[in-house]
């Protein structure tokens, strides 16, 4: 991880709010019974995973968020789908751009 995340807390609660903005839409398609697109899917587990990296609480909507993406991860058929995600994301790994 960048010492630059680490060093300023303001770039860490910048990542919670608009994680917790994220969250909100996530809820809001649930509820509305819209698929949540893959994108938003994948930028709101790699948020939950930065935040858990530098021992930062989850806000309550993110932590929502992340309880409904494992409960629904029990449903084969999904499961299926998100393996195929966690797949593209790691061969795209090489591709991704470091933090500074």
């Amino acid at each position: 991880m960048s010492s630059g995340i680490h060093s300023s807390p303001a770039r860490l609660s910048e990542v919670s709010r608009l994680a917790t903005l994220l969250a909100d839409q996530a809820l809001d398609a649930q509820i509305e019974h819209r698929p949540i697109p893959d994108l938003q899917l994948r930028a709101l587990v790699e948020a939950a995973e930065l935040l858990d990296a530098y021992g930062q609480a989850l806000p309550p909507l993110l932590g929502q968020v992340m309880h409904e993406i494992n409960t629904e991860r029990a449903d084969p058929k999904r499961a299926r789908r998100d393996d195929e995600i966690g797949r593209l994301a790691w061969m795209l790994r090489p591709f991704r751009s470091k933090p500074n």
